[in-house]
């Protein structure tokens, strides 16, 4: 067996890692069912090789990408 020790990082620095807040860190590993759980509900910290699995769900902006994307769109013209 190798000695390969699991490093874990509070929600700031992993935070500073993937670019985004604590609480969308927070929030994701607790959907993902990722981290150190506190408490029994409170996930308190990440393990580094959890950061790559969390990643995919950070988005540029707040808010539905869906809806973000649809009012991109060129607005319909209405008939006459």
């Amino acid at each position: 067996m190798g000695d390969a020790q699991v490093v874990y990082l509070s929600m700031e620095t992993a935070a500073k890692r993937l670019g985004c807040s604590s609480p969308t860190v927070r929030r994701i590993a607790k959907s993902r069912r990722l981290g150190i759980l506190a408490d029994g509900e409170r996930i308190v910290a990440v393990a580094e090789h959890e950061l790559p699995l969390i990643q995919p769900f950070i988005h540029a902006t707040s808010g539905n990408p869906v809806w973000i994307a649809a009012a991109k769109k060129k607005p319909r013209r209405k008939r006459a």
